[in-house]
């Protein structure tokens, strides 16, 4: 006998053993399609394929139909914007350049209202030249449109609101040298304060009514912080002369 033949025999005489005992799954018989069957799900697949189609095309017109009411929409707004604009006398270019120059103010305001009193105050010359601008452009025909004048009203009233924070007087009051270490040259170099020790000679200069020797301030003090984030020309005067009174002075 062929070996092959033999092998081949004998592995379907095992299989038929494995399937008598129930080590192997016998596999269930599908039911055999008919061609009706197979007609009736192309047909109703065909259908669900047909209503896919149909409800695409829908909305492919619904989408154009949108596009074209959108486009025909803006050129509508474009048409009566250029009306306004030619009656107020000003031109697109001229509302373009006045809306960037109000986007750049909104976000350098937006920085500056996160600044400390004591940041914000060095940046006092640029909040007048603000409120300046602003009084510019609130009197501008571009204003007259309710976006526009809006904004700048927004704008001015931040501004005026920093300002107005700037104006109130400062002050500070003194600790005591053991438990807060306070002179005036520790008190101008707070954060909140100057963040500069050298500004010193200005708290000295604003509170000469209490402060005669500047080496020499009491715990309880209420100190007027002065604005500025430069010495003045006396305020530098008077702290060349404490140096040199203290460079003269003997030493024991």
């Amino acid at each position: 006998m062929n070996t092959t033949r033999f092998s081949t025999r004998l592995g379907i005489f095992l299989m038929l053993l494995l399937l008598v005992a129930g080590i192997l799954p016998a596999q269930e018989e599908q039911p055999e399609m008919t061609k009706d069957d197979w007609n009736a799900q192309m047909a109703e697949q065909t259908t669900k394929l047909q209503d896919l189609q149909a409800q695409q095309t829908r909305a492919t017109a619904q989408s154009d139909s949108l596009k074209g009411l959108s486009a025909k929409l803006d050129a509508d707004l474009r048409a009566c914007e250029d009306a306004l604009y030619a009656m107020l006398g000003v031109t697109r270019a001229d509302v373009e350049a006045y809306d960037k120059e109000l986007t750049d103010m909104e976000a350098r305001v937006s920085e500056l209202q996160r600044m400390s009193d004591a940041e914000l105050v060095t940046h006092k010359d640029e909040l007048d030249r603000m409120d300046a601008r602003l009084g510019e452009m609130s009197k501008s025909k571009i204003a007259t449109i309710p976006r526009y004048g809006q904004r700048v009203s927004t704008l001015q009233e931040k501004v005026d609101g920093m300002m107005k924070s700037l104006s109130k007087e400062k002050t500070y009051t003194v600790g005591s040298w053991s438990r807060n270490r306070d002179c005036l040259w520790n008190i101008a170099r707070k954060k909140d304060i100057y963040a500069n020790p050298w500004m010193w000679p200005k708290i000295w200069q604003g509170n000469r009514d209490k402060i005669q020797d500047p080496d020499l301030i009491m715990p309880g003090w209420s100190l007027k912080i002065p604005e500025g984030k430069e010495l003045s020309k006396s305020e530098k005067n008077a702290a060349n002369s404490y140096y040199r009174k203290k460079a003269s002075a003997p030493t024991n």
